[in-house]
């Protein structure tokens, strides 16, 4: 069961990563109303920000595994994630009434890149050996 997901994964992880992007772009400029999770914690949404760009980043190094073996390509990848949540929180801010540029969520969501960064060879070794 796993080997079918895994084969699955593998010949759609171009689109799962291009869907995610799409989708947290659409959330970004989107009238959300506001949402209580419950958590108690000042600026609950930077956590928010942080887990989607840790799952952005997962779905595009996963997308081009191949090629992050380059660390010059890493590089780049961690660049365009960065600058992709710097063009969002600009347009927020240029193009919305209704949501605003925030340098914590810009903060937020390089902290999701970076810890995706860290962790994501120790996701690779688990993939690998399913």
């Amino acid at each position: 069961m796993l080997q079918r997901i895994k084969k699955l994964l593998e010949h759609n992880a171009l689109a799962i990563a291009i869907i995610t992007t799409l989708a947290i772009a659409l959330l970004s400029l989107s009238h959300l109303p506001k949402l209580d999770l419950g958590i108690k914690i000042k600026s609950s949404d930077k956590y928010l920000h942080a887990i989607a760009y840790f799952f952005l980043s997962v779905a595009w190094y996963f997308a081009l595994r191949k090629k992050i073996t380059n660390k010059r390509f890493k590089v780049l990848l961690i660049l365009f994630l960065i600058i992709y949540g710097i063009i969002l929180e600009v347009l927020q801010g240029g193009l919305t009434n209704y949501r605003t540029a925030d340098f914590y969520d810009v903060a937020a969501n390089s902290f999701g890149v970076l810890i995706a960064t860290l962790v994501i060879n120790k996701i690779l070794n688990w993939y690998h050996t399913i």
